[in-house]
């Protein structure tokens, strides 16, 4: 049953690159626009938003250097189906001319492709870096990693079910590894989703007015 749900799961959001893709546009464009947003304000010195500070209670237990950073987190909760098409939506770029490349590297390809499945607990984290040192009309002074874990990916049925419920290890998620290509920088990311998001709503609206005219 694995073997097949391995198999049918990802066919639901397309079964060609541009299905893949074209689903992923329509289903994530929400969900893309709000990290864009994210990660402008990010990259910003505004005064509002996520303007918030590391709490120096903890600091004893954070291994960080530069406690006094702002901290510009956000965490961002959804389904399956969500996940399927975003990470679709991350490994096929655009089909037109001059469209912008796919930000992640082959071996993030390779990690992808050989998630069979997407677990309780997955993960796909995006991570901004700023690098003071350079000018701030400089593209690479902030750049992005992406990193993924298909989650909790142990399986307990070999367990007897009154040990199942004791063995925490069964919730223990696979590492996180990185996709992305090296010296990604926030400029592509924006550009990559924006593309994205562009293109859902195109297609979404076109399909919209087709059905009126059909009407």
């Amino acid at each position: 049953a694995k073997s097949m749900a391995d198999c049918v799961v990802p066919q639901e959001y397309g079964i060609t690159t541009e299905e893949k893709r074209d689903i992923g546009n329509k289903m994530c464009g929400t969900l893309l626009e709000k990290i864009n947003y994210d990660l402008a304000i990010a990259r910003t010195d505004n005064q509002v938003d996520m303007r918030y500070l590391i709490n120096m209670d903890y600091s004893s237990d954070l291994p960080i250097n530069s406690m006094g950073r702002r901290v510009r987190s956000r965490l961002y909760f959804t389904s399956e189906s969500h996940l399927h098409t975003l990470l679709n939506v991350l490994r096929f770029p655009s089909s037109k001319e001059d469209s912008v490349p796919s930000p992640l590297s082959k071996k993030g390809h390779e990690i992808l492709a050989n998630a069979s499945e997407l677990c309780y607990l997955t993960q796909v984290v995006i991570r901004l870096f700023e690098d003071t040192q350079k000018p701030s009309d400089d593209p690479k002074r902030f750049r992005v990693e992406i990193w993924f874990s298909p989650g909790a990916t142990a399986t307990p049925l070999h367990m007897a079910e009154l040990e199942r419920e004791s063995d925490a290890t069964r919730f223990d998620t696979e590492k996180l590894q990185k996709i992305s290509i090296d010296g990604l920088t926030c400029e592509q990311v924006e550009k990559y989703f924006t593309e994205s998001i562009k293109e859902g709503k195109t297609k979404r609206e076109n399909s919209e007015s087709e059905t009126s005219l059909d009407s």
